[in-house]
Protein backbone atom coordinates (compact mmCIF):
# COMPACT_ATOMS: atom_id res chain seq x y z
CA UNK A 1 0.00 0.00 0.00
CA UNK A 2 1.57 3.45 -1.18
CA UNK A 3 1.47 6.06 1.00
CA UNK A 4 -1.09 8.23 -0.18
CA UNK A 5 -3.63 5.07 -0.45
CA UNK A 6 -2.57 4.45 3.33
CA UNK A 7 -3.38 8.48 4.29
CA UNK A 8 -6.80 8.04 2.51
CA UNK A 9 -7.90 4.84 3.86
CA UNK A 10 -7.09 6.21 6.93
CA UNK A 11 -9.01 9.12 6.22
CA UNK A 12 -11.71 6.97 4.95
CA UNK A 13 -11.91 5.41 8.69
CA UNK A 14 -11.76 8.73 10.48
CA UNK A 15 -15.12 9.82 8.59
CA UNK A 16 -17.10 6.71 8.25
CA UNK A 17 -16.20 5.20 11.45
CA UNK A 18 -15.03 1.95 10.68
CA UNK A 19 -11.23 1.05 12.75
CA UNK A 20 -8.48 -0.47 10.98
CA UNK A 21 -8.21 -4.21 12.08
CA UNK A 22 -11.45 -4.50 13.12
CA UNK A 23 -13.78 -7.20 11.73
CA UNK A 24 -16.81 -5.53 9.89
CA UNK A 25 -17.45 -8.16 7.16
CA UNK A 26 -20.01 -9.69 9.30
CA UNK A 27 -22.15 -6.10 9.10
CA UNK A 28 -21.30 -5.49 5.51
CA UNK A 29 -22.35 -8.98 4.24
CA UNK A 30 -26.07 -8.09 5.50
CA UNK A 31 -25.83 -5.36 2.63
CA UNK A 32 -27.43 -5.73 -0.73
CA UNK A 33 -25.19 -5.85 -3.92
CA UNK A 34 -26.91 -3.18 -4.44
CA UNK A 35 -26.12 -1.70 -0.95
CA UNK A 36 -22.51 -2.24 -0.93
CA UNK A 37 -22.30 -0.72 -4.97
CA UNK A 38 -23.76 2.50 -3.17
CA UNK A 39 -21.66 2.45 -0.38
CA UNK A 40 -18.39 2.18 -2.97
CA UNK A 41 -19.58 5.25 -4.74
CA UNK A 42 -20.61 7.32 -1.83
CA UNK A 43 -16.95 6.56 -0.13
CA UNK A 44 -15.40 7.42 -3.15
CA UNK A 45 -17.13 10.57 -3.31
CA UNK A 46 -16.48 11.70 -0.30
CA UNK A 47 -13.01 10.91 -0.18
CA UNK A 48 -12.65 13.03 -2.91
CA UNK A 49 -14.31 16.25 -1.08
CA UNK A 50 -12.05 15.12 1.62
CA UNK A 51 -9.03 15.14 -0.79
CA UNK A 52 -10.55 18.92 -2.14
CA UNK A 53 -10.42 20.12 1.59
CA UNK A 54 -6.99 18.71 2.62
CA UNK A 55 -5.69 20.28 -1.30
CA UNK A 56 -7.37 23.86 0.01
CA UNK A 57 -5.87 23.80 3.22
CA UNK A 58 -2.73 23.25 2.40
CA UNK A 59 -2.69 25.50 -0.40
CA UNK A 60 -3.89 28.25 2.09
CA UNK A 61 -0.56 27.58 4.00
CA UNK A 62 2.42 27.42 1.57
CA UNK A 63 5.08 28.95 1.93
CA UNK A 64 5.87 29.80 -1.44
CA UNK A 65 4.21 30.20 -4.73
CA UNK A 66 6.57 27.34 -6.25
CA UNK A 67 4.84 25.26 -3.64
CA UNK A 68 1.47 26.45 -4.49
CA UNK A 69 2.01 25.76 -8.15
CA UNK A 70 3.43 22.02 -7.26
CA UNK A 71 0.29 21.68 -4.87
CA UNK A 72 -1.77 22.80 -7.70
CA UNK A 73 -0.12 20.34 -10.30
CA UNK A 74 -0.91 17.72 -8.17
CA UNK A 75 -4.19 17.99 -7.42
CA UNK A 76 -5.53 18.62 -11.29
CA UNK A 77 -3.56 15.37 -11.95
CA UNK A 78 -5.86 13.56 -9.12
CA UNK A 79 -9.10 15.83 -10.25
CA UNK A 80 -8.42 14.53 -13.67
CA UNK A 81 -7.56 10.69 -13.37
CA UNK A 82 -10.61 10.98 -10.63
CA UNK A 83 -13.04 12.24 -13.63
CA UNK A 84 -11.91 9.91 -15.94
CA UNK A 85 -12.17 7.16 -13.74
CA UNK A 86 -15.85 8.32 -12.85
CA UNK A 87 -16.70 7.83 -16.61
CA UNK A 88 -15.01 4.67 -16.51
CA UNK A 89 -17.06 3.23 -13.85
CA UNK A 90 -20.46 4.78 -16.19
CA UNK A 91 -21.02 7.86 -12.89
CA UNK A 92 -20.69 10.85 -15.17
CA UNK A 93 -21.04 11.64 -19.09
CA UNK A 94 -17.96 12.48 -20.51
CA UNK A 95 -19.54 15.30 -22.28
CA UNK A 96 -21.35 18.32 -20.49
CA UNK A 97 -24.38 17.16 -18.54
CA UNK A 98 -26.34 18.59 -15.66
CA UNK A 99 -27.19 15.75 -13.06
CA UNK A 100 -30.27 16.62 -10.69
CA UNK A 101 -32.22 14.85 -7.76
CA UNK A 102 -34.64 15.52 -4.80
CA UNK A 103 -33.95 15.36 -1.15
CA UNK A 104 -36.62 13.27 -0.06
CA UNK A 105 -37.20 13.71 3.37
CA UNK A 106 -37.95 17.46 2.77
CA UNK A 107 -40.58 16.30 0.44
CA UNK A 108 -41.94 13.69 2.74
CA UNK A 109 -42.25 16.31 5.59
CA UNK A 110 -44.45 18.52 3.05
CA UNK A 111 -46.51 15.91 2.61
CA UNK A 112 -46.67 14.88 5.84
CA UNK A 113 -47.41 18.41 7.41
CA UNK A 114 -49.77 19.05 4.34
CA UNK A 115 -52.46 16.56 5.35
CA UNK A 116 -51.81 16.81 9.37
CA UNK A 117 -53.17 20.17 8.39
CA UNK A 118 -56.06 18.81 6.42
CA UNK A 119 -56.89 16.70 9.49
CA UNK A 120 -56.77 19.66 11.77
CA UNK A 121 -59.14 21.30 9.98
CA UNK A 122 -61.49 18.33 9.63
CA UNK A 123 -60.70 17.77 13.38
CA UNK A 124 -62.46 21.47 14.23
CA UNK A 125 -65.43 20.58 12.28
CA UNK A 126 -66.06 17.05 14.15
CA UNK A 127 -65.66 19.26 17.90
CA UNK A 128 -68.40 22.02 16.32
CA UNK A 129 -70.73 19.63 14.99
CA UNK A 130 -70.59 15.58 14.80
CA UNK A 131 -70.91 14.08 11.52
CA UNK A 132 -69.51 11.79 9.19
CA UNK A 133 -67.99 13.53 6.37
CA UNK A 134 -65.23 15.71 8.52
CA UNK A 135 -64.76 12.18 10.27
CA UNK A 136 -63.80 10.38 7.09
CA UNK A 137 -61.67 13.39 5.79
CA UNK A 138 -59.47 13.78 8.99
CA UNK A 139 -59.43 9.37 9.05
CA UNK A 140 -57.63 9.81 5.29
CA UNK A 141 -55.86 13.30 5.88
CA UNK A 142 -54.28 11.53 9.38
CA UNK A 143 -53.23 8.17 7.72
CA UNK A 144 -51.08 9.78 5.10
CA UNK A 145 -49.86 12.31 7.56
CA UNK A 146 -48.68 9.68 9.66
CA UNK A 147 -46.83 7.20 7.17
CA UNK A 148 -45.27 10.06 5.53
CA UNK A 149 -44.09 11.32 8.93
CA UNK A 150 -42.56 7.58 9.07
CA UNK A 151 -41.35 7.87 5.49
CA UNK A 152 -39.45 11.35 6.36
CA UNK A 153 -37.70 9.44 8.91
CA UNK A 154 -36.61 6.85 6.64
CA UNK A 155 -35.92 9.09 4.30
CA UNK A 156 -33.48 11.25 6.36
CA UNK A 157 -31.66 7.82 7.17
CA UNK A 158 -31.41 7.02 3.23
CA UNK A 159 -29.46 10.05 2.49
CA UNK A 160 -26.98 9.43 5.71
CA UNK A 161 -27.09 5.76 4.93
CA UNK A 162 -23.40 5.29 3.40
CA UNK A 163 -22.01 8.23 5.26
CA UNK A 164 -22.01 5.93 8.84
CA UNK A 165 -20.83 2.43 9.08
CA UNK A 166 -22.99 -0.17 7.40
CA UNK A 167 -26.05 -0.99 10.32
CA UNK A 168 -26.76 -4.25 11.95
CA UNK A 169 -29.55 -5.97 11.49
CA UNK A 170 -32.08 -5.36 14.47
CA UNK A 171 -35.65 -6.89 15.82
CA UNK A 172 -37.16 -3.67 14.26
CA UNK A 173 -37.52 -0.81 11.97
CA UNK A 174 -37.62 1.84 14.49
CA UNK A 175 -34.49 0.01 16.58
CA UNK A 176 -32.31 -0.06 13.28
CA UNK A 177 -33.43 4.29 12.82
CA UNK A 178 -32.72 4.69 16.56
CA UNK A 179 -29.06 3.47 16.60
CA UNK A 180 -28.14 5.14 13.21
CA UNK A 181 -29.48 8.50 14.33
CA UNK A 182 -27.89 8.35 17.76
CA UNK A 183 -24.64 7.35 15.68
CA UNK A 184 -24.50 10.15 13.03
CA UNK A 185 -25.83 12.76 15.06
CA UNK A 186 -25.06 12.09 18.62
CA UNK A 187 -28.23 12.08 20.34
CA UNK A 188 -27.94 12.56 23.88
CA UNK A 189 -28.60 10.13 26.23
CA UNK A 190 -31.11 12.57 28.52
CA UNK A 191 -33.46 12.33 25.46
CA UNK A 192 -32.63 8.77 24.06
CA UNK A 193 -35.03 6.13 25.42
CA UNK A 194 -37.91 8.66 24.82
CA UNK A 195 -36.87 9.42 20.96
CA UNK A 196 -36.45 5.75 21.08
CA UNK A 197 -40.14 5.28 22.35
CA UNK A 198 -41.31 7.63 20.30
CA UNK A 199 -39.81 5.89 16.82
CA UNK A 200 -41.24 2.27 18.38
CA UNK A 201 -45.04 4.00 18.73
CA UNK A 202 -44.38 5.86 15.40
CA UNK A 203 -43.52 2.86 12.99
CA UNK A 204 -46.44 0.81 15.03
CA UNK A 205 -48.88 3.18 13.94
CA UNK A 206 -47.34 2.95 10.57
CA UNK A 207 -47.96 -0.91 10.64
CA UNK A 208 -51.24 -0.65 11.14
CA UNK A 209 -51.92 1.47 8.42
CA UNK A 210 -49.60 -0.41 5.52
CA UNK A 211 -50.42 -3.55 7.15
CA UNK A 212 -54.14 -3.64 8.81
CA UNK A 213 -55.59 -6.41 10.86
CA UNK A 214 -59.37 -6.67 9.87
CA UNK A 215 -61.77 -6.96 12.86
CA UNK A 216 -64.89 -5.33 14.25
CA UNK A 217 -64.61 -4.02 17.32
CA UNK A 218 -66.57 -2.15 19.75
CA UNK A 219 -66.71 1.45 19.44
CA UNK A 220 -63.52 3.73 21.26
CA UNK A 221 -63.28 7.41 22.54
CA UNK A 222 -62.36 9.84 19.83
CA UNK A 223 -60.08 12.96 20.71
CA UNK A 224 -62.92 15.14 19.91
CA UNK A 225 -65.13 13.36 22.53
CA UNK A 226 -67.04 11.18 20.82
CA UNK A 227 -67.45 7.36 20.05
CA UNK A 228 -66.18 6.40 17.00
CA UNK A 229 -64.70 3.14 15.04
CA UNK A 230 -61.47 2.12 16.54
CA UNK A 231 -59.54 3.21 13.16
CA UNK A 232 -61.12 6.80 13.68
CA UNK A 233 -59.48 6.71 17.22
CA UNK A 234 -55.64 5.43 15.92
CA UNK A 235 -55.55 8.02 12.84
CA UNK A 236 -56.73 11.55 14.00
CA UNK A 237 -55.52 15.06 13.92
CA UNK A 238 -54.11 14.28 17.78
CA UNK A 239 -51.66 10.89 16.14
CA UNK A 240 -50.97 12.68 13.13
CA UNK A 241 -49.46 15.81 15.02
CA UNK A 242 -48.09 13.45 17.27
CA UNK A 243 -46.37 11.49 14.27
CA UNK A 244 -45.19 15.05 12.76
CA UNK A 245 -43.69 16.05 16.30
CA UNK A 246 -40.98 13.16 16.07
CA UNK A 247 -40.37 13.72 12.30
CA UNK A 248 -39.39 17.22 13.08
CA UNK A 249 -37.17 16.18 16.07
CA UNK A 250 -34.99 14.03 14.17
CA UNK A 251 -35.13 16.42 11.66
CA UNK A 252 -34.07 19.27 14.14
CA UNK A 253 -31.33 16.62 15.58
CA UNK A 254 -30.44 16.29 11.57
CA UNK A 255 -30.01 20.13 10.82
CA UNK A 256 -27.25 20.51 13.98
CA UNK A 257 -25.84 17.53 15.32
CA UNK A 258 -24.33 17.87 18.43
CA UNK A 259 -21.62 15.45 17.76
CA UNK A 260 -21.59 14.46 14.03
CA UNK A 261 -20.34 11.01 13.60
CA UNK A 262 -16.96 12.14 11.23
CA UNK A 263 -16.46 14.98 8.77
CA UNK A 264 -18.59 13.25 6.26
CA UNK A 265 -21.72 13.77 8.50
CA UNK A 266 -20.70 17.18 9.17
CA UNK A 267 -20.10 17.78 6.00
CA UNK A 268 -23.65 16.66 4.82
CA UNK A 269 -25.43 18.78 7.39
CA UNK A 270 -24.02 21.87 5.87
CA UNK A 271 -24.71 20.97 2.16
CA UNK A 272 -28.05 20.07 3.33
CA UNK A 273 -28.59 23.58 5.23
CA UNK A 274 -30.58 25.26 2.93
CA UNK A 275 -33.45 22.56 3.37
CA UNK A 276 -33.83 22.95 6.58
CA UNK A 277 -33.69 26.89 6.22
CA UNK A 278 -36.25 26.95 3.69
CA UNK A 279 -38.87 23.97 3.50
CA UNK A 280 -38.58 22.73 7.13
CA UNK A 281 -38.54 26.10 8.83
CA UNK A 282 -41.51 27.38 6.31
CA UNK A 283 -43.59 23.92 7.51
CA UNK A 284 -43.00 24.40 11.24
CA UNK A 285 -44.28 28.32 10.64
CA UNK A 286 -47.68 26.29 8.71
CA UNK A 287 -48.01 24.11 11.79
CA UNK A 288 -47.84 27.01 14.37
CA UNK A 289 -50.13 28.98 12.45
CA UNK A 290 -53.21 26.28 12.62
CA UNK A 291 -52.68 24.57 15.83
CA UNK A 292 -54.94 21.66 17.03
CA UNK A 293 -57.15 22.63 19.25
CA UNK A 294 -59.02 20.11 21.32
CA UNK A 295 -62.24 20.29 23.36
Amino acid sequence: MTEHEAGRRAAACACCGSVPGEDNSEVEQQESHREQARRQWVVRREEFKDASEAYEARRAVAATDEERQALMGDFAAYRRAHREEDIRKGKRSPELSVSMHQIMWARWAEVAVEHEIEAREAFAQIVDRAHSDPLLREFRASLVAVTAAAHTVEALLGDIKYLIPAQARRNSRALVLWHAFRQAFGIPDDVGEKLKADLGWLFDLRGQAAHPYTESEPPQLHPAGINTGVENSRFNAVTSGRAVDIAMTFLEYAAAPSTPHGRWIERWATDRKPYHDGVIAALREARAAQPLRLP
